[in-house]
């Protein structure tokens, strides 16, 4: 497929001026790539010391701009800029684009101030997209010099100082890397993301005749604690996928490796959910290390293998495995505390350490039907339909419900937002005639009207069709607000939930039961302080301050789910099911709130979870009212202050029996595993 846009504010093509970046292959355009970098990163850096400054010239010593912008005794917590800059996308037409260096920014303390620390890196909403994924190669020169032997020095990197927690919406999808020939020392991608990011349709490469290099998609940088790679392809290198940030998270869907030296997927003391992985190798296809590793691997091909070897080593951690299939190796050794020895071809479920039931079930899980994200039309971009052609202004300002309202009713089948802050005061239905919404990462603003309106989608789903719509790329930040949610689907119609993230607003809810909804990377933030500026009147609901916690951040009807890396956090009702089927494969959420619900003899299955800065009250953090649960997953809190008591609280039949952390396996500091939990009738 190949991926084309219209002319818009909203994406930066490098071939065309200022940057001009040769994509024949002829010529070195590493500085043109890093400069589109640079310049990205350097509005933000801007935007950053402006609120700083502000802060700074208050005196109150708890001073409040936003909920991510104050004064905590006179210590300053500057997360994100009071007006954050709209990053664009980073778009590579088809082409060979020839590099001779790590292609990055190269800001000089590019840092937040969190609480005085100023090591924290503002590498968040870094997108690059291309073309296509075979149509664009980004290609090392051969024998280049940094990344000769011992080095592991990336072609594309998202970081540089090592550590942040701000690194949102990064993004890479549809190009191919290629480390070129005589490059031991090259990684392909090194990649970090928080809260939300995505990997799609990326191939890594060494074109070595011995296939040499260090890692070809790395992610080795702490804090990481997000992101979906989907559809990966790495051929050579030492090792194809390495995963080694201390105790946070990434999932994988269908991840392909080959010919590697070391290792096709290594991970250390991390948590780490893999599905359809193929691999073709004489090594370990999954190695695993490190007592606080804590990894998923489902529906698994690992083919190659040596007499010598096994598909799967595990040294220490919680593995879970489910449908593997390998051939000329031993399935899994090297058992560590909990795993044994596994010599069969094939392995229907298994998990080191688990399962743990309460009322006595046969304690396999509950292995709910899988379907993928279906394909869907990428229209030519004349075809599109841009809000701002029916009076939009995106200025933040303006009221600009009508113009969305009528873009929407325009027929046209894909509506996108160019570059702007969009301020609604009212729902916006999206009807059957529309089969794409890309916000083009815009920003959005809540009217008073509809930031004070209860169980309200902002977007409605209505009207039915058999082509499944498409809601995609939108980071909306702290002035789009309330009690209302972002998207209600009043219809059975499937829906496509692809980079969204709303930073304090709820995301989801349907108020027609049945249909079909597929999620990939979607995450919100609940409970915060909201609006941008210094406020100078109360909201309409301040005495329920925290407004929105009670709000489920996902709340599904008796549907069908499939979801790919949530992120939902600080709602004291995280993800609640009522009678669905929801399968989620790799989810964080934060602070005390439950972080799945399910009621009315519905399923949940979760393969690969983490729970991070536990507040040590007696939620639960999974709960099951007489429903089917299987869960694999642990917790993730920083001091030993926080903690989540209460792991599992499953009802049955008026019956009520709970697991507490410190029965479960230990993981770190308040930390504990919970190895494949499985509550379902009989």
């Amino acid at each position: 497929m190949n991926f084309k846009y219209p002319e818009c504010n909203a994406v930066i093509d490098v071939t065309k001026p200022p940057y001009n970046a040769d994509n024949t292959g002829e010529t070195d355009c590493t500085a043109a790539l890093c400069r589109v970098f640079d310049d990205i990163c350097g509005e933000y850096k801007a935007n950053l010391l402006e609120s700083k400054a502000k802060l700074e010239a208050m005196e109150d010593p708890n001073a409040l701009i936003t909920f991510e912008i104050r004064k905590v005794n006179g210590k300053h917590n500057v997360v994100f800029a009071e007006d954050v800059p709209l990053k664009k996308i980073i778009y590579f037409p088809n082409g060979t684009y020839l590099v001779s260096d790590t292609i990055s920014y190269s800001i000089e303390e590019f840092r937040n101030i969190l609480f005085d620390l100023p090591y924290m890196e503002m590498n968040t909403q870094l997108r690059i997209k291309g073309e296509s994924r075979d149509g664009v190669v980004i290609k090392l020169k051969d024998n280049c010099k940094g990344f000769e032997h011992g080095n592991d020095r990336p072609v594309i990197s998202f970081d540089q100082s090592g550590t942040s927690n701000i690194a949102m919406s990064n993004m890479v999808e549809d190009i191919t890397v290629s480390v070129g020939k005589g490059n031991p020392g090259a990684t392909g991608i090194r990649y970090f993301a928080n809260n939300t990011g995505a990997v799609r349709n990326v191939k890594i490469i060494s074109e070595d005749p011995e296939f040499r290099g260090n890692t070809g998609f790395s992610v080795t940088q702490k804090y990481v604690s997000a992101g979906l790679v989907k559809n990966l392809e790495v051929v050579g290198f030492n090792y194809g996928i390495k995963v080694t940030s201390m105790l946070l998270n990434i999932c994988f869907e269908h991840i392909t490796l080959k010919n590697q030296k070391r290792a096709g997927f290594y991970t250390m003391d991390t948590v780490v959910a893999i599905r359809g992985m193929q691999s073709q190798n004489t090594v370990p296809a999954l190695y695993l290390e490190g007592t606080a590793s804590f990894v998923s691997l489902v529906d698994a091909t690992l083919l190659g293998g040596h007499p010598a070897e096994s598909a799967i080593r595990q040294k220490w951690g919680q593995l879970y495995l489910r449908n593997i299939k390998c051939d000329g190796y031993e399935l899994l050794k090297d058992g560590g505390c909990y795993a044994n020895p596994i010599k069969e071809n094939y392995l229907e479920e298994y998990c080191a350490g688990g399962p743990v039931t309460l009322f006595d079930n046969d304690k396999k899980s509950i292995n709910l039907p899988i379907e993928n994200t279906p394909e869907t039309e990428w229209e030519a971009p004349e075809k599109w339909v841009s809000v701002n052609s029916f009076g939009a202004k995106g200025d933040g300002i303006t009221d600009d419900t009508e113009a969305i309202r009528a873009a929407m009713n325009s027929g046209a089948a894909t509506v996108y937002f160019d570059a702007g802050k969009y301020l609604i005061d009212g729902v916006i239905e999206i009807p059957e005639t529309v089969n794409r919404v890309n916000f083009m990462f815009c920003d959005l603003i809540s009217g008073k009207n509809i930031a004070s309106s209860q169980r309200t989608g902002v977007f409605k789903v209505v009207g039915e069709s058999e082509t499944p719509l498409v809601i995609e790329d939108l980071i909306a930040f702290e002035q789009f607000y309330g009690f209302c949610t972002f998207i209600e689907h009043a219809s059975k119609r499937t829906l496509i939930l692809s980079d969204l993230q709303t930073q304090a607003v709820s995301m989801y809810f349907n108020s027609v039961k049945g249909g079909k909804v597929f999620i990939e990377n979607v995450g919100n933030t609940m409970g915060g302080v909201p609006g941008a500026g210094v406020r100078t009147e109360p909201l309409p609901f301040e005495d329920k301050f925290p407004y929105s916690r009670k709000v489920p951040s996902f709340e599904f009807n008796g549907q069908t789910v499939f979801a790919w890396h949530l992120n939902p956090e600080r709602s004291l009702h995280e993800v609640v099911n009522n009678g669905g089927k929801v399968w989620v494969h790799g989810c964080k959420t934060e602070e005390e709130g439950t972080a799945f619900e399910t009621f009315e003899g519905g399923s949940t299955e979760v393969t690969g979870f983490i729970a991070a800065v536990g507040l040590n009250k007696e939620y639960p953090l999974v709960l099951n009212d007489n429903s089917n649960v299987s869960f694999f997953g642990t917790t993730f809190c920083m001091n030993v202050n926080q903690r989540w008591p209460i792991m599992v609280k499953e009802i049955r039949n008026g019956e009520e029996k709970i697991i507490r952390d410190t029965d479960m396996p230990f993981h770190y500091i308040n930390n504990h595993f919970l190895p494949l939990y499985v509550g379902k009738e009989k």
